[in-house]
């Protein structure tokens, strides 16, 4: 009956604190009606977003925030920091790390994901502002090879796991069918369409950019064509097409 004094003691509280404590109060009942009902121990639903940096890892970590009763956690971190949460919402998100792929066949099966994608163009000649100093563009050839590595390794260690796919440009052009895919995934409820988030970082302007660019395109046309085959097989898979030139 511990959890039954606890929860009459938060509603109590309310009486007490300011209107904008009053949903996190809602959300602290809830989790210990939880307690009460699984005999002690909290059940959440885990999610893990993985990917190639510059693939929409952030934009989807942004997207996530947009669904009820879900706590994303801001920082990138490794997948065990799901363990370490301690949150009233059911929901819990984390955004992958920079080395993460390194251990992502590992991604224990409660734990969902969400794996995104983008056309490897795009990521190749992307940017960033904490790696420009250092180089031209942030993902390095060998950076995305170990990344989609990594994912066929998960694929090949475990082949029945469920894999949400989220391609950038989906993203980019149809936000609310992506959420609602996404909704429908996990069992999630909406509680704002991504497209009327204030804070969407949706631009349509990072897309092809490879096209409109020529120092990219003497770029990308120098890439070994070993590599370029491996690129190949990437699009193949996720719908995405290469010029005749990058196809050997």
């Amino acid at each position: 009956m511990d959890v039954v004094r606890k929860s009459e003691a938060l509603l109590r509280e309310i009486t007490r604190r300011p209107i904008r404590e009053i949903r996190r109060l809602a959300l602290d009942l809830k989790r210990l009606w939880r307690l009460w009902i699984t005999g002690g121990s909290a059940r959440y639903k885990k999610i893990f977003i993985a990917g190639c940096a510059r693939s929409g890892t952030t934009l989807t970590q942004r997207l996530m925030g947009c669904f009820e009763d879900t706590f994303v956690h801001r920082a990138e971190a490794k997948y065990t920091q799901l363990d370490l949460l301690d949150r009233p919402e059911a929901n819990l998100v984390v955004k992958r790390a920079e080395r993460s792929h390194v251990h992502l066949a590992k991604l224990p099966s409660a734990v969902g994901l969400i794996y995104c994608v983008r056309h490897p163009f795009d990521v190749l000649t992307s940017s960033h502002p904490e790696s420009r100093a250092q180089r031209r563009f942030h993902v390095t050839p060998e950076r995305w090879l170990a990344e989609y590595d990594a994912l066929l390794r998960l694929r090949k260690t475990q082949p029945r796991r469920a894999i949400a796919y989220v391609r950038y440009e989906d993203m980019i052009a149809q936000p609310n069918a992506v959420q609602e895919r996404i909704a429908r995934a996990f069992d999630l409820k909406p509680r704002i369409r991504f497209s009327e988030d204030p804070g969407n970082p949706i631009r349509a302007t990072s897309l092809q950019k490879w096209e409109r660019n020529e120092e990219f395109r003497t770029y990308l046309r120098a890439l070994p064509p070993v590599f370029l085959a491996r690129l190949k097989a990437f699009c193949d898979e996720f719908g995405y097409d290469m010029p005749d030139w990058a196809r050997g």
